[in-house]
């Protein structure tokens, strides 16, 4: 498939030979450490990589000694030490270091594909040179799993402290901000895990006098007095947003050295096209994208079916003890019936009843009625959503369920018999597909899930129609290493309530 950006037609009539920026009345001022941000996000992750592997096998190593695998020959794993500078060039070689402009989920794949290739060949090694036995297969094994967890947290970690003290992010200058543009810049800013830092907006529209940004302003016009290097003020990557700026404009930065970019990120107007499911073609010029469905194959709902068995079993002898106390906390503290069932749509439209405990009192319609009476304003935000904050049906028990997300444990028999997936949108009841649009039918396509990408974006906190995209970019980009990525986030926003009540 052969994609080619929409261009605005404005200004398109005038042509517009020379782009220049003014400096007159803006003086960006760059901190230092931002000015090297690439060379200094890179340091801080390979110290941090560094750091994570020798504590994932001083911590192998310990374990395997007490469950009996044991130390065999000290001084082997001490020549084993400079392996990990064979993990920092796998890792740089799959563009992980700085990791600028990787979503979360390609990271994880990267982080686990190279670090599992390294421990293979780690293991191979010790066969080649024939001295296995010397080598304890437990506390390879234990560093191989440590490995895995140790460096992606640190890396979360990481990012998150550094971006409380403000010094992640690499300033980037903006041009085009139209709608999209403003939707981006301002994604970016919230989100600067992905590292990229919008500092200034270069605009080339005359039209945009009265559109007020959060970030500095620099006009273009056709005057080459005061040219400044952005490559000299720290700026060394532009973003396009290729449907909202003249086609000359996107000509000269693309093809001229007077704006002294390094980087150029083109930002196309297709939004829901993501990059977990999408694989560039190079045409002898043309750019194709490939959008990949891969839920809508049998091999790969075949996949996801297998791993949701999987945790079922794992996960649901781990929870049956959990399950047990749940169950008879929730009948001693209101008598009636300890689990809940309701009509939610399912894959391809049909109904399914949709199981949890119960946390709400016996006559909760009733109460409901007679809350929203005397309390008409949240009419509109039951009629919207179907949720109410400080519901007054809800048990002391289920809100404390409903806060950890406790309650929707029972929905696991959901999954073993087919209704249902871990990871997924959340089912919705008959009232709520007028939020959906043109998008239902593509709800419709997938099983439900326990939890999915609105779960882990704020819940309750989100609108719906966030809520709608999110579940329109899960179908659209799925892989096997998204469910992952949601189901490690899942854990973290339970535990931190985000967005629930």
């Amino acid at each position: 498939m052969q994609v080619a950006s929409q261009t605005s037609k404005t200004n398109t009539s005038t042509v517009i030979s020379t782009f220049a920026p003014t400096m007159t009345h803006i003086n960006l001022r760059i901190p230092f450490l931002q000015r090297y941000s690439r060379l200094w996000m890179s340091s801080l992750l390979v110290l941090t990589d560094l750091v994570s592997l020798f504590v994932a096998g001083i911590l192998a190593a310990l374990i395997g000694a007490a469950l009996g695998g044991g130390l065999k020959d000290q001084n082997y794993y001490l020549r084993m030490v400079p392996i990990v500078v064979f993990f920092i060039i796998v890792y740089a070689g799959r563009g992980l270091y700085p990791s600028v402009g990787v979503s979360p989920v390609e990271e994880l794949k990267r982080l686990t594909v190279s670090t599992s290739f390294v421990f293979l060949v780690i293991t191979a090694m010790t066969f080649w040179i024939r001295n296995a036995e010397s080598y304890s297969r437990l506390m390879i094994a234990f560093s191989w799993l440590f490995a895995l967890i140790f460096i992606q947290v640190n890396r979360w970690i990481l990012r998150y402290i550094a971006i409380r003290f403000d010094l992640w992010g690499e300033p980037v200058a903006f041009v085009g901000y139209g709608p999209q543009g403003r939707q981006m810049a301002d994604f970016l800013l919230r989100n600067l895990k992905f590292g990229l830092r919008p500092v200034v907006i270069l605009d080339g529209f005359y039209e945009n006098k009265g559109i007020v940004s959060p970030l500095p302003k620099i006009k273009l016009g056709n005057s080459p007095r005061e040219i400044m290097t952005f490559k000299e003020a720290g700026i060394r990557t532009v973003i396009l947003v290729t449907s909202e700026m003249p086609d000359g404009l996107q000509a000269e930065i693309l093809h001229e050295e007077r704006f002294g970019f390094e980087r150029v990120i083109l930002i196309s107007d297709l939004q829901w096209i993501g990059s977990v499911g999408v694989i560039p073609y190079d045409l002898q010029g043309y750019l194709g994208l490939e959008v990949q469905r891969n839920l809508v194959r049998n091999w790969e709902q075949g996949l996801k079916r297998l791993l949701d068995l999987f945790l079922v079993i794992i996960g649901g002898l781990l929870v049956l003890p959990l399950f047990g106390l749940i169950a008879a906390m929730v009948w001693l503290e209101s008598k009636g019936q300890v689990f809940y069932t309701q009509n939610r749509i399912g894959k391809n439209g049909r109904i399914i009843k949709v199981w949890k405990f119960r946390t709400m009192v016996p006559n909760a319609d009733q109460v409901l009625d007679d809350y929203l009476t005397s309390n008409p304003d949240l009419l509109d935000e039951w009629q919207s959503t179907h949720k109410i904050k400080d519901d007054p049906r809800v048990t002391k028990l289920g809100s404390f369920l409903r806060r950890y997300s406790l309650d929707e444990l029972p929905q696991l028999w959901n999954v073993i018999k087919g209704e249902m997936s871990i990871v997924g949108p959340r089912p919705i009841v008959d009232e709520e597909i007028r939020h959906y649009g043109h998008c239902f039918h593509m709800y419709k396509t997938v099983l439900p899930g326990i939890t999915g990408l609105w779960q882990i974006s704020g819940r309750n906190d989100v609108s719906y129609a966030l809520r709608v995209r999110l579940d329109e970019y899960y179908v659209r980009n799925w892989s096997i290493w998204l469910d992952i990525y949601i189901l490690i986030r899942t854990v973290w926003v339970v535990l931190n309530k985000e967005g629930a009540y």
